[in-house]
């Protein structure tokens, strides 16, 4: 049987990266979706088998960008028809406010690599990860809080389900893309682009053994042996 994955996207700059390598290495087929190009650019439920919602620089929160709705109904949709949800970023919000959690400003952003704290490290490895939020989530009810920095938490998993606040998909040219759009909004210094960009070797990789892990524990908590 084949495991169909559908990702969720948000920009040309939001995009599986490193995700969808690993996805497409296990031998699964992999199908990517604009979600901020509306309901009928969205997948129907039943065209997949696991759900992975990418980031986005818009907030959850932001109840005057109607995709954002769509997009959390097609969510919802999926975990009431237990299909599990892996969410990055924006994506972790998104599930985490579906599963009954909330979504709030963080107290400061947090840009650049950072390790986390993490209560379970076979299930989320303590990084280092690269880090691009302002907003957090909390954790939803019944879930597990796994990982958190001093400024937020950063990973949850809910039985089949897990929302990230880390980003685990990131190569040098997403990272790339996204220095580019600070610039143009005046946000980053060529200091901040350097130190952003330092995690990455000569190749563009980063450090890619952790994402693996975190992707195939996700797979194998939703039954798909590996």
């Amino acid at each position: 049987m084949t495991v169909h994955v559908a990702f969720l996207d948000h920009s040309a700059s939001d995009t599986p990266g490193v995700l969808g390598d690993r996805a497409r290495e296990l031998g699964f087929a992999t199908s990517a979706y604009r979600a901020d190009h509306g309901p009928s650019a969205l997948p129907h439920t039943d065209s997949f088998d696991l759900l992975v919602i990418m980031g986005s620089d818009q907030s959850t929160t932001d109840t005057t960008i109607e995709w954002i709705d769509h997009e959390r109904r097609l969510v919802g949709s999926a975990v009431d028809a237990g299909v599990p949800v892996l969410g990055v970023c924006f994506g972790g919000q998104l599930l985490a406010q579906v599963l009954g959690g909330e979504v709030r400003r963080a107290a400061r952003p947090e840009i650049g690599w950072l390790r986390i704290d993490t209560v379970d490290p076979d299930r989320i490895p303590g990084g280092p990860w690269m880090v691009w939020h302002e907003d957090e989530f909390s954790a939803p009810p019944g879930s597990e809080p796994l990982a958190c920095t001093e400024v937020s938490l950063h990973a949850f998993i809910q039985g089949v389900h897990t929302g990230v606040q880390f980003h685990p998909e990131v190569t040098e040219a997403i990272v790339h893309r996204w220095i580019d759009e600070a610039r143009d909004g005046e946000q980053l210094g060529p200091a901040d682009a350097e130190a952003l960009l330092s995690g990455f070797d000569a190749e563009g990789r980063g450090p890619e053994y952790q994402t693996r892990l975190l992707f195939d524990h996700f797979v194998e908590r939703a039954g798909y042996a590996l």
